[in-house]
């Protein structure tokens, strides 16, 4: 009698050590708050840019090159993508995306006097790049439903334009149907 209290007592509590692994294992693979020190804007990470179970749309294609590999993604106070880049003997950019109309860009770019502005082609998508030389620089595009920005806070001169068809081509979103 006593042996079988033992086995049921070593029973319950392995059952209860796995649910609680699992508990933590859930825990852990969801999207977690993080605060900014700026406190203006609210970020949750995930574990891969998929926002269709919280948002209506995901990023369904990023570049992942020698050159550029996202290394982290987050949504933006509950409805902007952004998938931080590390790039390849350079400092990482950030890519922001959301569905047309809907793209908040931090105010350090948004507000930003630059010394160079202009537009180029990258097939038939029109690419605005916006830089100065050593501090901010950001490049926008729309397309298939969605306003996309990559931006930089130190980028070399060039490094911007450089990247800008790998992520124009290689970028792209999807709305939850």
């Amino acid at each position: 009698m006593e042996q079988s209290i033992w086995v049921i007592l070593t029973a319950v509590f392995a059952a209860s050590t796995a649910g609680l692994a699992v508990v933590l294992v859930v825990i852990n693979r969801g999207p977690r708050n993080t605060p900014r020190p700026d406190g203006r804007e609210t970020y949750v990470e995930y574990e891969t840019p998929d926002y269709l179970g919280y948002r209506d749309f995901r990023l369904d294609g990023l570049p992942d090159t020698d050159t550029l590999t996202p290394t982290r993604y987050w949504l933006v106070d509950d409805g902007v993508a952004e998938v931080e880049f590390s790039v390849a003997h350079s400092d990482d950019v950030t890519l922001r995306a959301a569905p047309t109309g809907t793209l908040n860009l931090p105010a350090r770019y948004r507000d930003y006097e630059y010394e160079s502005v202009g537009i180029f082609p990258v097939g038939d998508v029109d690419v605005t790049l916006s830089q100065s030389p050593g501090r901010e620089s950001i490049f926008t595009w729309t397309q298939d439903g969605f306003d996309f920005a990559v931006f930089a806070p130190g980028a070399e001169m060039n490094v911007m334009g450089g990247i800008s068809t790998e992520f124009v081509t290689g970028t792209s979103g999807k709305m939850k149907r």
